[in-house]
């Protein structure tokens, strides 16, 4: 549950650290380098983004976003993975700051994916004004959108102990 609970944190603070609260699809941070707690430092950090840069300029988006090093993929497809794993630990612990955090992440979602007849996937999560592109992937529907729905519904909608939620989100009765 201890490294569970890491992971969560992790994909939570991608989304908060994020310039838009969208976590872009891959980027790296620096590890502290050991398993336990680390706290922040800024020398740590200045030192890989010097040895990731060099001489290059450093893209705006890393001066909003201590601890992102490289944004290898800059683009949010609309994928479950986050919410699905924020979903999850909420209801293994009841922990409500897990809705709450997971409400921003739907309200940041929905505020800069919206179009005037879907959600678009972004281009670039990392601009101000992220570019959209022409594509809304099934799982936005079928999964992320499911997750965020069930995170705030009543437990007995889907009760864990009686359903199990397979890789696309579907609900299937434990026999």
């Amino acid at each position: 549950m201890e490294i569970a609970e890491k992971l969560v944190k992790g994909c939570l603070w991608a989304y908060e650290a994020a310039p838009l609260m969208v976590q872009p699809e891959i980027f790296h941070t620096v590890s502290c380098g050991k398993n336990e707690f680390c706290s922040w430092d800024e020398r740590l950090f200045a030192s890989a983004v010097e040895a990731s840069y060099g001489d290059k300029p450093r893209p705006v988006w890393s001066q909003r976003t201590p601890g992102m090093v490289i944004v290898d993929d800059a683009r949010y497809i609309l994928r479950p993975e986050a919410i699905e794993s924020v979903f999850i630990m909420y209801r293994i612990t009841g922990d409500r700051t897990y809705q709450d955090r997971a409400w921003k992440m739907f309200e940041s979602i929905i505020k800069h994916t919206k179009t005037s007849i879907a959600h678009a996937a972004l281009a670039d999560c990392t601009v101000p004004e992220a570019p959209k592109m022409d594509s809304m992937e099934s799982f936005w529907l079928a999964e992320t959108l499911k997750y965020f729905y069930l995170i705030f519904a009543d437990e007995d909608l889907v009760n864990l102990d009686d359903w199990v939620l397979n890789t696309e989100a579907h609900p299937l009765r434990r026999p």
